[in-house]
């Protein structure tokens, strides 16, 4: 029985500008947790977010350079939820105007071309981090990174393996770099992606996706992808449907879990 794979990439690139989205806060990478989180990092009674130009001049700059259409006035949105390393209880993001709609980039695979379509680019700030390890069962929040801005670019669902999706990151990851907009390291998660991705035979409308979160090599998202794939395949032809989830890849296993 023919299947035909769906896969859509969330990236995050972190940009490179000297302090954060909405706060003069350092974004150095390696500091001591929570000597850079102000008072507006970590939302005070009171404070006002104040936009980092730099940062706006940056996702323009990925706009132009992927032939997207660029918002005279874009806006921004809270999204709601709530995490420990979250201080507001919402992320200050984009939804319906995004600064950047649109575009596309050219990846390769072998001899053969692909453009894969944009759906937008929209700015937003980071979370903390939560840190769970030598706290004895217990988890420590790090706000040092609460407020890194971020220009998340979302592809449409138009890349149909794992191998057209790590093209994609690849060709994603080198623009953002020459462009000078984000350095581009995976290990500190200045680059990292989600990947959505779903199984239906040809022809047919989408199906049930699940969201790999947080990929932050080519190597696993190749691995994550390939098992995914074939166990949305296994779970549809054993009889039971596949439910909209997020999920998380284990390099050690090889495995997604939700």
């Amino acid at each position: 029985m023919n299947w035909e794979v769906v896969i859509g990439l969330e990236t995050h690139a972190q940009l490179q500008t000297k302090s954060k989205i909405f706060s003069g806060s350092s974004i150095a990478f390696g500091a001591e947790p929570n000597v850079q989180a102000s008072a507006v990092d970590i939302a005070l009674p009171g404070v006002l977010p104040v936009l980092n130009r730099e940062a706006v001049v940056c996702a323009i700059k990925f706009g132009l350079a992927v032939g997207a259409q660029i918002a005279p006035r874009s806006v921004f949105a809270r999204k709601n939820y709530f995490y420990p390393d979250l201080p507001k209880g919402y992320q200050i993001s984009q939804f319906e105007i995004p600064v950047v709609q649109g575009g596309g980039l050219h990846i390769h695979l072998g001899e053969a071309e692909k453009f894969v379509n944009l759906t937008r680019a929209h700015l937003e700030e980071d979370a903390g981090k939560s840190l769970h390890e030598d706290f004895h069962g217990r988890t420590g929040i790090d706000l040092n990174r609460a407020g890194t801005p971020l220009l998340e670019i979302v592809t449409e669902p138009e890349m149909r393996s794992s191998a057209e999706a790590v093209a994609y990151a690849k060709a994603l990851h080198a623009l953002v770099q020459w462009i000078g907009i984000c350095d581009g390291n995976m290990q500190e998660g200045s680059f990292r992606c989600d990947a959505n991705v779903s199984v239906r035979h040809p022809g047919e409308t989408l199906g049930t996706r699940r969201e790999i979160k947080n990929l932050n090599s080519f190597r696993f998202m190749q691995q994550a992808i390939d098992f995914e794939v074939q166990w949305q395949i296994n779970e549809i032809e054993e009889g039971r449907a596949i439910r909209q989830a997020t999920v998380l890849f284990d390099p050690d296993t090889g495995e997604t879990r939700a």
